[in-house]
């Protein structure tokens, strides 16, 4: 998934002091068939004084919808079932098919960032 688009929103968004995210599509949990997490916890300070990016190269890359789909689906089943983590780790994923997928969401910790 590409890592680099995540930080040019950010900065485009800090510099033009507009928000390109009407330019985005994103998939929520229910449109890429999320399971429920087993547990939840809610970020309790904002803003947030960091992001994290993190990349991911397993599964191999994804280019239309359903392999994305199919991608994120993958990711979760080895956080959820390997792991044994709550729920998929990450907030959001990007797709190479430019589509931002629903991880965790903006009000969540996830397991990537915890504290």
């Amino acid at each position: 998934m590409k890592s680099i688009l995540l930080p040019y929103l950010l900065c485009i968004t800090a510099a033009n002091g507009q928000s390109p995210c009407d330019e985005i599509s994103f998939v929520d949990r229910a449109g890429w068939g999320a399971r429920e997490p087993t547990s939840i916890t809610n970020l309790t300070r904002k803003p947030l004084s960091f992001y994290v990016i993190h990349h991911t190269y397993q599964p191999p890359n994804c280019y239309d919808d359903a392999s994305c789909i199919q991608r994120v689906k993958s990711i979760q089943d080895f956080h959820q079932l390997d792991r044994e983590w709550a729920d998929i780790g990450y907030h959001f994923l990007v797709g190479e098919n430019g589509k931002v997928y629903e991880g965790r969401g903006w009000n969540r910790q996830a397991a990537h960032s915890p504290g």
